[in-house]
């Protein structure tokens, strides 16, 4: 019987119509290191801790990319989630859902400059593995 090989996270490709205000909040806000890049195109790959997103301008593509079904959101494993939300909140990142425990699960929820939902979370009980 033949099995699939492992796979892994690799990246999280985000298309934006903002490259320079999406490089900056991931790179700069959020502080999150640039480990690659094509050269001569707007795309960089941004290491987020455990996997990459590829962060493209929408101009990169062809006109005759489809639009797809969209990011539900991407979540971000914190230490202490009321801390990261009060020194994001410090940067004037605006949450629409404030930190809150559901269940064993600390969150919070905010926004990139396009519209995507990005989650801190943390849960001492959830393991990967």
């Amino acid at each position: 019987m033949n099995h699939m090989a492992t796979l892994q996270s690799h990246h999280i490709a985000l298309r934006t119509p903002q490259f320079a205000a999406s490089k900056a909040f991931y790179t700069e806000t959020l502080g999150f290191p640039i480990v690659g890049q094509i050269p001569g195109r707007d795309v960089v790959f941004i290491d987020i801790g455990g996997t990459t997103i590829e962060l493209v301008s929408a101009e990169a593509g062809a006109a005759s990319v489809k639009p797809s079904y969209g990011l539900a959101h991407m979540a971000f494993q914190v230490d202490d989630v009321d801390a990261a939300y009060t020194e994001l909140a410090g940067k004037g990142v605006p949450f629409f859902i404030e930190p809150r425990n559901m269940g064993d699960i600390r969150l919070a929820f905010f926004r990139d400059p396009d519209g995507n939902e990005l989650e801190l979370f943390n849960c001492p009980t959830l393991r990967w593995k």
